[in-house]
């Protein structure tokens, strides 16, 4: 009678777990191991993908021990054989334990027990981590609050990850736990996940198809085929390619996906992303709306200065916020920001377009007035003011500056720059500075007889035709501006743009003991009309982009950003240069050739007049005889990229970066919601399932019978009356018919129907009696009865993590 009680699970109902809910069959502890390994083994080959957005291996530990404080739990509750649904809460609550000892131990009881003070500081090192989110681009540094989040996430992913393979036996749906690990990275810095990331995730998710199966965590008889294995796998593994390739460039904000939007100078920063690469979205971007407008008392058009950049460590370059001094109304020149003498002017500044906190200046500025409202400071490094929040758009204000003149003659003259604490970062280069960048230093400049004379000389060779200006070859070959990484390709190369001329003359003049730092800003606006743009650049409309109100103001465009070198000479202060190929704004004492050792003027190899137009390149269009306000700027090239809403200035703004923190919470978040809904979704599809073969007259009778006796025994150990072992079918029927007198006559028509198929001859023709409105009746009649178990009936039915 056993056997036969047992045969409906056995009859091909349709694909999905054998149909005996009730009788539950415990793993052998070799295979409960075996999951637990197959588990951690993904977890931790998923974390591999997490490197490229966290700096050092402070967050390692942790992660590593919260996943395998997870899977020690829940396997430990297998092998004691406790009930299925305490196996994630012995992961939640291990998961807990640990958090506590590696984070929240000051606080908690005898180090181990969490208090309302534990929470407190969780909430503290979360708020931690998403303000380093904000101050910093990714990758993140080595900080405990990061750490902290690294595990939670982990652990949160492994719980998932283990409940999903392993209690409800979806291998391929647990590798979404997988996916889970790489999206943070793959949205938040644009190629971190890597060769190894990506491989690493592959094989967690192969890992995870091939242990289920190994190990008995599969919805099919381990006699049958798996159906569609290798098409399984495949799909996950095409799912992981799709996160690390696909997301990054379908998500706006990204910079080298198929949407750029954002990350414009002027724009919202996408995490990762500097001012130098943001500088070539400019140039390249289809949609040119003025970011402001400005009027001179001269009645012309004036270099604009956003920021600075000094440190040249990391794979992206940002600007210092700190040490500034709090009121613009104070600003004035400091000893590491002297101005020298030369014409006063003032320029009135008008915000359009603009989304960044550092403000655009004529250089040098001496005074600003219009910002007495709002949180602003200015920075004695460099002059330039930063607030505490994007300005609205109509922000005006008022600057005086002065144009500093010094003279060849006087630059020549310098003494060398001190040994100082306060030049010392400007001379500072990382230890994986290319040497190329070195050698070609010495090659090019090392005899000239003074700094000057080295400088110029750097200048005149990045001008020559040695070089070719393009804003669109960086980019397709990968090696946009950025860090150093993209200067060594550059100087191989030797194609690029502003965001690779000025950071190159920058770091080689380094080389040669010169302080140096980089400036980003806007070179003068030409308000030319389309006639002057470069043949092949994007269509403008008759009258020029962003014409401004004024007649007489000058509207700055995205086309107009540029970066230059800074230099120190003293007596003069910081002085610029422009290497940048056919940029005609170029300075006076800057224009003439450098001095060899003899004292004679190099007018060889290098050119200081603008070369006009590199050989076999879109470049500037100014030339020798073009007008100073020509800039390579102004010239989009020849085939423009998808519009892009301009990128970061490279300051951090609260609101827009501190999303990768959010973002790893919500997803979270979102796989803990998963987890609830999956047991109510997997049982309702079974339901369906089993429902649509009850009804189906055309299949055989004793497949609709066995059907539709399933689904009975299911409902009822979800509801927990389930058939015993040795319970006949009529005697399971005539109890819950007892219990249950509404639901009576549905029940006799089905067990009628079970006893047919099981016992009548298989010659016999017969047609089952009962319906899918008896399942529906039954269903109701065990609602209707309530107790304690009807939401978890529900929500959380038994039926679906029975091992049967």
């Amino acid at each position: 009678m056993s056997a036969a009680v047992r045969a409906p699970s056995a009859a091909p109902v349709a694909a999905g777990p054998p149909e005996t809910p009730g009788t539950l069959v415990r793993r052998p502890v070799g295979a409960v191991l075996g999951l637990a390994g197959t588990v951690l083994a993904a977890v931790w080959l998923s974390l591999v993908a997490l490197t490229g957005v966290l700096d050092g291996t402070g967050w390692v530990p942790g992660s590593l021990l919260a996943a395998l404080a997870v899977v020690a739990a829940t396997a430990t509750s297998r092998v004691l054989r406790l009930p299925g649904a305490l196996a994630p809460l012995f992961g939640a609550g291990a998961l807990v334990l640990v958090l506590t000892v590696l984070f929240l131990r000051e606080p908690a009881l005898l180090g181990l027990v969490p208090t309302p003070g534990s929470l407190a500081l969780a909430a503290q090192l979360w708020q931690e981590a998403a303000g380093v989110a904000a101050e910093r681009p990714a990758p993140y540094p080595d900080a405990a609050a990061l750490a902290f989040v690294a595990a939670l996430v982990t652990g949160a992913v492994t719980l998932f990850v283990d409940t999903v393979l392993v209690a409800l036996r979806l291998p391929g749906l647990s590798a979404l736990g997988v996916l889970a690990l790489l999206v943070v990275p793959a949205l938040v810095l644009p190629e971190s996940v890597g060769a190894a990331g990506t491989a690493a995730a592959v094989l967690a998710a192969l890992v995870l198809l091939g242990g289920g199966r190994r190990f008995g965590a599969v919805r099919e008889p381990r006699t049958a085929a798996a159906p569609g294995s290798w098409p399984r796998a495949l799909v996950v593994g095409a799912g992981v390619l799709a996160v690390t390739l696909l997301v990054p460039g379908l998500v706006p904000g990204f910079v080298n996906g198929a949407f750029p939007q954002g990350s414009g100078l002027a724009g919202e920063r996408a995490s990762g992303v500097g001012p130098l690469r943001a500088v070539g979205q400019d140039l390249r971007s289809a949609e040119q709306l003025p970011r402001l407008e400005y009027t001179t008392s001269t009645g012309e058009p004036e270099l604009l200065r956003v920021l600075t950049l000094t440190d040249f460590s990391g794979a992206e370059w940002f600007p210092d916020s700190t040490g500034l001094e709090p009121g613009p109304g104070t600003l004035a020149p400091t000893p590491l920001q002297p101005v020298g003498d030369g014409p006063e002017r003032t320029t009135a500044v008008e915000l359009r377009d603009w989304s960044e906190r550092w403000l655009p200046l004529p250089w040098a500025p001496v005074g600003v007035t219009g910002l007495e409202d709002g949180d602003w400071a200015w920075s004695p490094r460099d002059l330039a003011v930063h607030g505490g929040q994007v300005p609205p758009q109509g922000t005006a204000y008022e600057v005086r500056s002065v144009a500093p003149e010094p003279t060849s003659a006087q630059l020549r003259e310098a003494p060398a720059a001190p040994e100082t604490p306060e030049l010392a970062p400007y001379l500072e280069l990382p230890e994986q500075s290319p040497a190329a960048l070195q050698d070609a230093a010495r090659e090019r400049a090392g005899d000239a007889p003074t700094a000057f004379d080295q400088a110029l000389a750097l200048q005149e060779w990045l001008r020559s035709d040695e070089f070719r200006y393009d804003v669109d070859a960086p980019l397709a070959q990968g090696y946009d501006a950025g860090g150093m990484g993209s200067l060594e390709e550059f100087l191989a190369v030797r194609t690029g743009y502003a965001g690779h001329f000025a950071p190159a003359m920058a770091v080689m003049a380094r080389e040669l003991g010169i302080p140096a730092r980089v400036a980003v800003g806007y070179l003068p606006a030409t308000g030319t009309d389309a006639a002057d743009a470069a043949p092949g650049a994007a269509p403008e409309a008759e009258e020029p982009f962003g014409a401004a109100a004024d007649p007489g103001a000058f509207p700055v465009l995205p086309r107009d950003a540029h970066a230059w070198p800074e230099l120190w000479f003293e007596g003069s202060g910081w002085v610029r240069f422009e290497p940048t190929p056919g940029t005609g704004d170029l300075p006076g004492y800057a224009a003439e050739g450098s001095q060899d050792g003899d004292g004679q003027s190099q007018e060889g190899e290098g050119t200081a007049e603008p070369t006009g137009e590199p050989t076999d390149a879109p470049t500037p269009a100014s030339t020798a005889d073009s007008s100073e306000t020509d800039a390579p700027s102004a010239e989009p090239t020849a085939v423009p990229t998808p519009e892009s809403s301009a990128a970061p200035a490279p300051e951090e703004d609260a609101e827009p970066a501190v999303w990768p923190a959010w973002l790893a919470g919500g997803l979270a978040a979102a796989l803990l919601a998963l987890l609830a809904a999956l047991p109510r979704l997997l049982r309702s599809r079974r339901r369906l399932r089993r429902l649509r073969v009850l009804g189906d007259e055309e299949a055989p009778a004793p497949q609709r019978a066995l059907a539709g006796w399933a689904e009975v025994e299911d409902l009822a150990v979800d509801h927990g009356v389930g058939r015993a072992a040795a319970e006949t079918p009529r005697a399971f029927v005539d109890r819950l018919g007892a219990l249950l007198p509404a639901a009576a006559a549905p029940l006799g028509r089905l067990g009628r129907d079970v006893e047919q198929a099981l016992y009548a001859p298989g010659t016999a023709a017969w047609s089952p009696e009962a319906a899918p409105a008896d399942v529906t009746a039954l269903r109701s009649a065990l609602a209707e009865r309530g107790g304690p178990g009807a939401g978890r009936a529900r929500w959380f039915p038994r039926s679906v993590t029975a091992r049967r």
